[in-house]
């Protein structure tokens, strides 16, 4: 379709105004709805950092390199408090709006 064809803008009245933004899309959420999405992030994150610390001890003690003590300590699982702080640090970035100079 051609966009220099004036009916074009007939058809679509809104095809310049329509702008996407992750501001107005969480301006859109409730307070539930955007500490769930943050919640959800934070284990996202936690989880990878997770596999990829597992990924390093495992690489490590095959080279010899690392100790079972030490291998056992990478290889935890982060606690349920861990991921409330994370979430918790995720939704004050999101809640601030940049009025602090920290």
């Amino acid at each position: 379709m051609n966009i220099c064809n004036p009916g074009y803008y007939d058809i679509h009245p809104n095809w310049l105004t329509h702008t996407y933004t992750k501001e107005k899309v969480m301006a859109n959420k409730n307070p539930f709805e955007i500490r769930s999405e943050m919640l959800t992030l934070a284990k996202d994150y936690m989880d990878q950092q997770y596999h990829m610390n597992v990924s390093f001890a495992e690489k490590m003690m095959d080279a010899g390199k690392m100790q079972m003590e030490e291998f056992q300590k990478h290889i935890e699982m982060y606690s349920v408090e861990e991921l409330m702080s994370k979430a918790k640090e995720m939704y004050s970035f999101v809640s601030d709006k940049g009025d602090s100079t920290k």
